[in-house]
């Protein structure tokens, strides 16, 4: 391709980026590219590479001339090629002629043949590096330098294009999972109180049980003391009948039938027993009332330390025999402005975690018989901290990466949903603005920081 004018080159450089900029997926941008391409120069071998930061390594994301079944072999040496060294420096390298990998690209080519020139473009985005295109030519000598300056514009266009197809996907792929969890989020809360639900009833069945056999034994006391009452009345009205021993024989007589001083000594301690039944029923009841409560959205100041403590509570029936639980709470934290019900579904949550954790090491290893859990809380100028620390089953180092993800479970099918710790990410990271994160060491224990701002 030859240009008589500036003018033609431009006008030339317009067209091509009408014609990619329309693409509206990976198929179509890469189909009007490759057309561009073959308008610009016969070119039959062309590798078109994307850096994945998280491997450290190129991705042909697509290729032509070289065999697919050599594909992998291409990409795991090319950060140590001519392709690493122009997304290294950024810089375009133009081989006219062959050179030492020469040889070595012609084991990738479908027909073996040897490459004279090469074209090795980095593409940009933002200033930023995010791949390298890579042509190649039987012929020596064969790129111009309008051709590579017009490839190297066609190209950095469609890299950007295609980086923009992808975070759209992803952002939009992000979206949908998001509205996904907040669909499912109050299905998990009530599924999380109806797996506490025999727990709770245990709980409140405790203080019932209790409740009501003071209120029979003072039922009983009552009927003794009515008697006892009754039978002095009685004496009093025939008083007059009797000498002073006949008086003191008949109040002994009904003290013993009575049981009146066993009554006086136990009532008060059967009260406050009763008292503090009720008041552990309450304390119960209006926890399950907050943690299974679905309407006020706003957001309030709450006492970090209670939500805690109320979690706790609620969970009680479920690791009683097997955790013990130790409440580290600094005493002057600060009350925060949260979603009260949200930020207890995630203390929630992540105590089960920790207990189910805990539980699988018991299953696992004999010696370990009890677990241990410890809530901690602190703070600074800017935040509230909680840490939630257990000593159970632990978490695989290459699945820590993962398990916020929505729908990931390290749960036997039919065990999870995969939605609890991504509910948990969601109502700190994006309803709170806060951080959540985790540390863990399998067979030794995990976890979980939770960091609040004060100022919400």
């Amino acid at each position: 391709m030859v240009f008589e004018t500036n003018l033609d080159f431009i006008k030339k450089m317009e067209s091509y980026a009408s014609r990619l900029a329309v693409a509206a997926n990976m198929s179509d941008l890469f189909k009007h590219f490759e057309d561009i391409v073959n308008e610009i120069i016969d070119i039959q071998y062309i590798v078109l590479y994307y850096y994945n930061p998280n491997a450290k390594r190129f991705k042909a994301v697509t290729s032509k001339g070289f065999a697919k079944t050599e594909k992998n072999e291409l990409e795991r040496t090319a950060m140590e090629r001519h392709p690493g060294t122009a997304f290294k420096t950024g810089k375009i390298i133009y081989i006219p002629d062959e050179d030492e990998e020469t040889d070595i690209l012609a084991k990738y080519l479908i027909d073996n043949v040897r490459l004279y020139s090469r074209l090795y473009i980095p593409l940009f985005k933002n200033d930023e590096s995010i791949g390298v295109f890579s042509v190649g030519s039987i012929h020596k000598n064969y790129y111009s330098e309008d051709i590579i300056s017009l490839l190297s514009f066609v190209t950095n266009l469609a890299a950007v294009i295609y980086k923009n197809l992808i975070e759209s996907r992803d952002l939009s792929r992000s979206n949908r999972l998001l509205r996904e969890i907040n669909k499912n989020y109050l299905a998990q809360r009530l599924q999380s109180i109806g797996q506490l639900a025999a727990g709770i009833a245990h709980e409140l069945n405790t203080p019932l049980q209790y409740i009501g056999d003071n209120i029979s034994f003072l039922n009983n006391a009552f009927e003794m003391m009515t008697a006892y009452v009754d039978s002095i009345n009685e004496l009093s009205l025939h008083i007059k009948d009797y000498n002073h021993d006949e008086i003191e024989g008949i109040i002994n007589k009904t003290i013993k039938e009575t049981d009146i001083p066993f009554f006086v000594n136990e009532i008060p301690q059967a009260i406050y027993q009763t008292l503090d039944g009720v008041e552990k029923l309450n304390r119960i009841i209006k926890t399950i009332r907050d943690f299974s409560n679905t309407g006020n959205k706003e957001k309030t100041f709450v006492n970090i330390n209670k939500s805690i403590e109320d979690t706790v509570l609620i969970t009680r029936n479920e690791w009683k025999n097997i955790i013990d639980i130790s409440l580290n709470l600094d005493k002057n934290l600060p009350d925060i402005k949260c979603q009260k019900d949200e930020i207890n579904q995630v203390f929630l949550q992540l105590l089960l975690n920790a207990v189910n954790a805990i539980e699988e090491k018991i299953r696992k290893h004999k010696d370990y018989k009890i677990g241990t859990i410890e809530f901690s809380t602190s703070f600074d100028k800017a935040a509230v901290v909680i840490s939630i620390k257990d000593d159970g089953i632990g978490i695989p180092e290459r699945l820590i990466s993962k398990i916020f993800d929505p729908f990931f479970t390290t749960k036997e099918t039919g065990k999870g949903s995969g939605q609890g710790l991504a509910i948990v990410h969601d109502v700190i990271y994006n309803k709170h603005r806060g951080l959540v994160s985790v540390k863990s060491n399998y067979l030794k224990g995990s976890e979980f920081i939770i960091k609040l701002p004060i100022i919400n």
